[in-house]
């Protein structure tokens, strides 16, 4: 009776160790080729946020969003670039891209105009996105 439990116990454990393997080697999934949710200006989805954060972050949260707006400041570092788009004086959307995504391209300058395609993490002062690629 007792090996019948540790034999039970040791298959559970190594099942648990095999999807625990396959999920930390699961390859990352950005947002290139995948078609917006929605698709707004940057003041659009600043001023939902602002209105009211608990129904924006139901409708927007976890959604792959393509937002349209003036970049307003750009910084790229090792392995780390966002941009930030320009929605209103309180705040924008900062559109965070993935660590390796190399940098910017040579057009995109401060007061572009441009459309950006990412995953929606939410409202902390500003709307984040992440994954984020520059219009498809």
């Amino acid at each position: 009776m007792n090996k019948k439990y540790f034999l039970i116990a040791g298959a559970l454990l190594l099942l648990l160790l095999a999807w625990s393997f396959y999920k930390y080697n699961k390859p990352h999934t950005g947002t290139t080729g995948i078609s917006a949710d929605y698709t707004l200006t940057a003041a659009d989805i600043f001023s939902s946020f602002q209105k009211d954060e608990a129904a924006a972050n139901k409708k927007f949260l976890g959604k792959v969003v393509e937002v349209k707006g003036v970049i307003s400041d750009m910084q790229s570092g090792t392995g780390n670039n966002s941009i930030l788009l320009e929605a209103s004086a309180e705040g924008g959307v900062n559109c965070s891209f993935s660590t390796g995504s190399g940098p910017f391209p040579r057009q995109l300058k401060k007061g572009n105009i441009v459309s950006i395609k990412g995953r929606c993490t939410g409202f902390l002062m500003d709307v984040n996105l992440v994954d984020c690629v520059v219009g498809e």
